[in-house]
């Protein structure tokens, strides 16, 4: 599996879906209705986990190092940058590190970064990097809360419209940072991205069920790193 950006034809897809209505099978229709059912328990729970809590991570400072990816599938390099930037406090360019990834074998401009190298520039870098599935809300939240910069795989067509994850095929195929968990209001807890694969994605915003149906894409894929 790759991360990278969806084409034109399903952008139009996404933009012309409205919600589950716009299913037309009755299975998805079902499966789509079991799938939020159960995600709606989780985020009952979670509100009661975050009661009282503020913000996770350092969403303000991260934003500063937030751009458009330079390239279509780009999206995995660029946001290894992002966590290069706030870890090394340096500046790097996306094209350098394109060429890195290229020259190693970690990214290829036709089809984005292989999941299992996201992470192999960071460690480039002497950073340490670890990469683990199925990761909870509650540990995300504390890898933020320890000063972790944390890249995760998701579904860029879910983000958009949650509805979309239950349509054939629908696997993770875009990376995104997190950069905070905001549970000011746990009625309507935030999860704060730097998403270089849109023109607002610098600490754009998404609420708590969007992002973990999102997430879910990738078995809840993490790529956390952090100074040795």
């Amino acid at each position: 599996m790759s991360l990278e950006i969806w084409d034109d034809d399903m952008r139009e897809i996404v933009e012309n879906a409205e919600g589950p209505q716009e299913l037309e099978e009755g299975v998805l229709m079902e499966n789509l209705g079991e799938m939020q059912q159960e995600l709606g328990g989780l985020v009952e729970d979670l509100k009661e986990f975050f009661s009282g809590s503020d913000i996770s991570g350092d969403p303000e400072q991260d934003m500063e190092n937030w751009h458009l990816q330079t390239e279509q599938n780009s999206c995995a390099v660029a946001c290894q940058e992002f966590v290069a930037e706030q870890l090394l406090d340096r500046e790097f360019s996306e094209q350098e590190l394109i060429q890195l990834a290229i020259e190693r074998g970690w990214y290829d401009p036709a089809t984005g970064t292989p999941v299992a190298d996201v992470g192999n520039i960071l460690e480039e870098l002497g950073l340490e990097v670890e990469r683990q599935n199925g990761v909870t809300l509650a540990e995300l939240s504390e890898m933020l809360d320890n000063g972790e910069k944390v890249i995760v795989g998701v579904n860029n067509m879910v983000l958009v419209n949650p509805a979309m994850a239950n349509l054939p095929g629908m696997s993770a195929n875009h990376a995104v940072q997190v950069i905070g968990i905001d549970a000011t209001d746990p009625n309507n807890i935030q999860v704060i991205l730097n998403d270089p694969g849109v023109e607002n994605g610098q600490g754009i915003r998404h609420d708590l069920n969007t992002f973990l149906t999102a997430w879910n894409t990738s078995g809840n894929y993490t790529v956390s790193a952090d100074k040795e």
